[in-house]
């Protein structure tokens, strides 16, 4: 049972690692036709030139959140080509676990297939929105100042995602590419927050843009408020990082302190212990010396 089990499997990832290849060279065929690759502003959305069974299978939520997840960690490479990795790795590691140890094979191509590259990627992602939550507030520092210079929030935003690193530019830049390309500033926003939906801080920034850009108002103050918050959470985030290291040495230093106060204390209470009596024979001895 067991054996016919792998054989299906091995032959359903066999058809799809297929259809992944042919998709591959299809891709890098129109890839390498393009003259300007590199300023293409359309990022390709999932499944585009797929077969309709695989289009299916591509736009489930399971494979929509991965999705999210390949954008936001700051690759590169498209979906399919992730997928078509560890699609390849999996079924190499079945193929050789089933050499050595066929009881562990599936169960050891999944996980070194997917949960490793899974587990990879969220470490890839939750360091990389760490980093864009401490350079936002320079962001909004250089927004705030742009807007007192008298520029329009898209100029703005524009400036941001040429002058500020990744992945703050880069993400800014992707909001200006799609305002440029004909979206509303409220939806490129909406869509950036929901893109980086781990980040909360955004929501707060994209919520005061599209207030502004609809009743209007001192948006720069609104930012200057949301600047010290930031801050302040900042420096909150890094004392709570940084007391648990303080914590463990203050209780190791107490701890190697108080080592030799008790030796020192059983020291002292040997010397204050009463001398040993002396013995009978002793004592008639001294009394015999006492009298002569």
């Amino acid at each position: 049972m067991d054996s016919i089990i792998l054989y299906v499997v091995l032959v359903v990832a066999s058809f799809a690692l297929i259809q992944g290849c042919l998709f591959f060279a299809a891709d890098m065929r129109e890839e390498s036709r393009s003259l300007a690759n590199e300023l293409r502003l359309r990022r390709p959305t999932l499944a585009d030139g797929v077969s309709p069974w695989l289009r299916e299978i591509l736009l489930t939520a399971p494979i929509r959140s991965f999705d999210n997840l390949v954008q936001t960690c700051g690759l590169t490479v498209r979906t399919e080509r992730v997928l078509l990795g560890m699609m390849a790795i999996a079924v190499l590691a079945v193929v050789l676990l089933d050499v050595w140890f066929p009881v562990f094979s599936l169960v050891g191509g999944l996980v070194l297939g997917v949960g490793l590259p899974f587990i990879i990627l969220r470490r890839m992602r939750k360091s990389r929105m760490a980093k864009l939550t401490r350079q936002l507030p320079e962001t909004l520092l250089m927004m705030v100042r742009s807007l007192k210079a008298g520029h329009p929030i898209p100029a703005c935003i524009a400036m941001i995602g040429k002058e500020m690193p990744t992945p703050v530019g880069s993400e800014f830049k992707r909001v200006s590419d799609s305002m440029s390309y004909g979206l509303d500033l409220r939806d490129a926003l909406t869509k950036m927050t929901e893109r980086l939906h781990t980040v909360p801080e955004l929501k707060y920034i994209g919520s005061a843009i599209k207030i502004q850009s609809s009743t209007g108002g001192n948006l720069a103050e609104i930012l200057n408020s949301l600047i010290q918050r930031l801050s302040i959470t900042t420096s909150a985030t890094r004392d709570c990082s940084l007391e648990t290291p303080m914590r463990r040495s203050a209780s190791s230093a107490r701890l190697s302190a108080s080592i030799p106060r008790r030796r020192s204390r059983q020291r002292d209470h040997s010397e204050q212990l009463p001398s040993r009596p002396r013995r009978q024979g002793q004592l008639r001895r001294c009394d015999t010396d006492d009298t002569a």
